[in-house]
């Protein structure tokens, strides 16, 4: 039988052996975590916040967007074709390649003929800027993709509404994305389902290609959009006559970066900040058909080289005194949308909303690991104490 010397000895020694056991519970509690906090990403790319940073000196390996793996085939669907005037589109359909001319004048005699090399004349009804001075409209075209969310981002950062040209495979593969831009107050429009040139196609499979597309939108965000950009800016009058038929209006531009030419050069940021420079500046605009006062670029959010240039762009304009809005808000057309399909979005939300309320009641009655490690550790840190006590009384006894 132990004395009464030694009890306190003994008693020490066991409190430091539970007080140890219950450091290692601790320290193993607190390094065990979940992804679903608010640690940063592993692949953190936040350096377009300093918009003073010369972005140029540093090359994106992996500047283009992945995209697939994906079907880009059109689907084909005979009742698309129902309440289309086919035959009124008249018009030759263009092999890929037929509208490059060497000798090109492009001064209104042979753009038709040259319309690879030239584009095709600017009809009236064709929207190439904003209509008022100081006015702009960023769009982006080829997205979704998977740069597109850090975009959002960034729009969202400098209180930007913009204007997203998508095609259908991607509305497809991305469909979360577009529903989040749509939801934040950009405009959706169209860019057709497989980027096709659409004087090379046929009367029916042009309408496929929109008809694809205003699907695959649909399905997302519960809407069709009003505004198309035909792949290349290539649009004749067959093509523009089937457009106006399904509801369309034709968004061009008047200022092009050429950001899928210059993105992966080193110095591609410059050279795509300093073309916004050159057409506020008047420097060699061919592209304004219409001599408009305001402006519509076009950018890819294909490229991270060119999405990472928008906080440079926003600042340099906003101080030469431009503001920033959708293609449809600067012509001054509330509706970009098909307002018809709307209450199907708006049942679309309230479902979400409902089950996010299940889940978050589902989850509320959940305990984490979190939660159990922490519970783990009181009952431990209790249970030494408690000890710690009868040891004492011991002693003292």
């Amino acid at each position: 039988m132990l004395s009464r010397k030694r009890i306190p000895l003994t008693w020490i020694t066991l409190l430091l052996v539970l007080f140890m056991v219950n450091a290692v519970v601790a320290k193993k509690g607190k390094h065990h975590h979940h992804d679903d906090d608010d640690d940063e990403d592993d692949d953190d790319d936040w350096s377009w916040k300093d918009h003073d940073r010369d972005d140029d000196k540093k090359d994106d390996k992996d500047d283009n967007a992945v995209v697939g793996p994906i079907d880009y085939k059109t689907p084909a669907n005979e009742e698309w074709l129902e309440g289309i005037d086919l035959e009124s589109a008249v018009g030759k359909v263009r092999p890929v390649g037929s509208g490059i001319c060497e000798d090109a004048k492009c001064d209104g005699t042979d753009n038709d003929r040259c319309f690879e090399s030239c584009g095709n004349i600017a009809t009236e009804d064709d929207i190439y800027g904003c209509r008022a001075a100081k006015t702009w409209a960023l769009t982006f075209d080829d997205g979704p993709s998977n740069f597109t969310n850090e975009l959002l981002d960034i729009l969202d950062d400098l209180n930007v509404k913009a204007t997203f040209v998508v095609m259908g495979a991607h509305a497809k593969l991305y469909p979360d994305v577009i529903r989040r831009a749509f939801e934040a107050g950009h405009q959706i429009a169209s860019h057709t389902y497989s980027h096709s040139h659409l004087m090379s196609l046929s009367n029916e499979e042009i309408v496929y290609e929109i008809k694809a597309t205003e699907e695959a939108i649909e399905n997302a965000i519960g809407v069709k959009p009003r505004y198309i950009r035909p792949p290349y800016g290539e649009a004749d009058s067959r093509v523009k006559n089937l457009l106006k038929q399904m509801g369309y209006k034709v968004l061009m531009w008047n200022v092009d970066p050429t950001d899928y030419n210059v993105h992966m050069m080193k110095d591609g940021g410059r050279k795509i900040v300093r073309s916004f420079d050159k057409a506020v500046d008047s420097i060699s605009n061919q592209l304004n058909a219409h001599k408009d006062l305001g402006y519509i670029s076009l950018q890819h959010d294909l490229y991270k080289q060119s999405i990472k240039q928008v906080p440079r762009i926003v600042k340099r304009m906003k101080i030469r005194g431009y503001e920033f809005m959708t293609a449809a808000e600067c012509v001054e057309d509330d509706e970009p949308h098909d307002r018809d399909t709307r209450a199907v979005l708006l049942n679309a939300q309230t479902v979400e909303t409902e089950e996010e309320s299940k889940k978050k009641h589902s989850a509320d009655s959940v305990v984490s690991p979190a939660q159990e490690n922490s519970a783990s550790s009181s009952y431990s840190v209790g249970f030494t104490f408690i000890l710690a006590l009868v040891g004492l009384s011991g002693f003292f006894a």
